[in-house]
């Protein structure tokens, strides 16, 4: 990637305001380093990713939690 965007030249890299990328820490770095003017910005697709994926951990969690609840009190019911 690096080749390709050193290929535009600062006159086009300078101008660039925002980039929308996945955050991940070498893009970002690239990004600032090459676009020295540009506002990073991280794209809905993985924003929603990782909004998603602590629901889903935090989901099971729950779940989890009140399985064992559960069979406490199937346990109390049965003696």
């Amino acid at each position: 990637m690096r080749e390709c965007f050193e290929r535009w030249g600062p006159e086009i890299l300078d101008g660039i305001e925002e980039v929308s990328i996945d955050l991940w820490a070498a893009y970002k770095n690239l990004v600032k380093e090459l676009m020295p003017n540009a506002e990073v910005v991280a794209d809905r697709f993985h924003v929603m990713k990782l909004v998603n994926d602590e629901l889903d951990t935090e989901r099971k969690a729950v779940k989890k939690r009140g399985e064992k609840l559960k069979n406490k009190s199937e346990k109390k019911e049965n003696n």
